[in-house]
């Protein structure tokens, strides 16, 4: 039983990652577009890791449900706690929330297309 449930984990931890990786990707090139989204290159470093490790958590926690309740509970929790994230570091307020509505729009397309890629092949 232990075993079955890490292995789980461990897959939930690398789907994590593959949807981290691919918004990061994108939003990379977002804050690309215009001096005023220029961000320090921790700044996707850090997404990448903190977003992969909630991301992780959230698919811990919403393993039941369908792919399209899924992804959008995966992408409010990972833009929300991102931005919350910096926001506390000290990230003008407009910015924080034209980015957290930007993330979201990235993420939510995103983890629908590998949740439902991953079904197709667990089907």
């Amino acid at each position: 039983m232990k075993k079955i449930k890490l292995k789980k984990h461990i897959i939930f931890f690398f789907i994590s990652l593959i949807i981290i990786s691919i918004f990061t990707i994108i939003d990379y090139f977002i804050h690309s577009l215009s001096p005023d989204y220029a961000v320090p290159s921790y700044y996707f470093r850090n997404k990448f890791i903190f977003g992969a490790i909630i991301g992780f958590i959230v698919l811990i926690f919403a393993q039941k449900i369908s792919i399209s309740k899924k992804s959008l509970i995966f992408s409010v929790v990972v833009s929300l706690l991102l931005q919350a994230r910096y926001f506390l570091e000290g990230y003008p307020k407009k910015f924080v929330l034209e980015f957290l509505f930007i993330h979201f729009l990235i993420l939510l397309p995103v983890s629908w297309v590998i949740f439902k890629l991953i079904s197709i092949k667990t089907n």
